[in-house]
């Protein structure tokens, strides 16, 4: 597995589809768990602030110690992987929430 760099942006759009308005801090730990048990995690970065909802860079992965992301199947796949495990999580302790409400 290629090691990489994350940084993930929750806007409030992506807080109110998992059920978690007013929780970004919740939010922010299961992520930040999920993605960094993921094989190849080195530093994760997330944080919950405001921006548009068609901004396509909610999520930004990287090689360690490079400013660059290689345009390859592999870092494509490997960004859509950790955009999955990051709404899973996200997704998942909004709902227990919601059901434990």
């Amino acid at each position: 597995m290629r090691r990489f760099h994350v940084c993930i942006t929750l806007g409030p759009h992506l807080l109110a589809a998992a059920g978690l308005e007013g929780r970004p801090d919740t939010a922010i730990e299961a992520v930040r768990l999920a993605v960094r048990r993921m094989d190849g995690a080195n530093w994760v970065d997330i944080v919950a602030e405001t921006y548009p909802p068609e901004c396509p860079g909610w999520l930004i992965l990287r090689r360690p110690h490079r400013s660059d992301t290689p345009d390859t199947r592999a870092w494509r796949e490997m960004q859509q992987t950790v955009e999955a495990v990051a709404l899973a999580a996200m997704f998942s302790v909004g709902s227990s929430i919601s059901t434990r409400a």
